[in-house]
């Protein structure tokens, strides 16, 4: 192979690595909750479903990977719900025995 058809491959290349580098980085998340561990999830999940060029095998386990961590999350969020569900009973409770004493009196 002649240099300059080297050359003209190595710039063709660089120019394929800068086109990937291009792409903008999205700003920070909190991943406070498990909402927050969704959208992040399902942000990159729809990226790796949009990036045409990639291997087909390794979008896949890419994809399988993310929705396992997404089903964990769900699971984790419903449980977050039930929790403040019985914590918001426990407290109606304790202010109805407070107030059911204080009419004792």
């Amino acid at each position: 192979m002649s240099l300059p058809t080297r050359i003209d491959r190595l710039e063709q290349h660089a120019g394929e690595l800068l086109r990937v580098r291009a792409v903008p980085v999205p700003p920070p998340v909190s991943l406070d909750s498990p909402a927050d561990v969704l959208e992040v999830l399902a942000e990159q999940a729809n990226a790796v479903r949009a990036q045409a060029t990639a291997d087909p095998l390794e979008r896949a386990r890419t994809l399988g990977m993310l929705a396992g961590l997404a089903i964990r999350a769900m699971e984790a969020r419903d449980l977050d719900a039930r929790l403040e569900a019985v914590e918001r009973v426990l407290k109606l409770r304790r202010e109805d025995e407070r107030e059911s004493k204080k009419k004792q009196r």
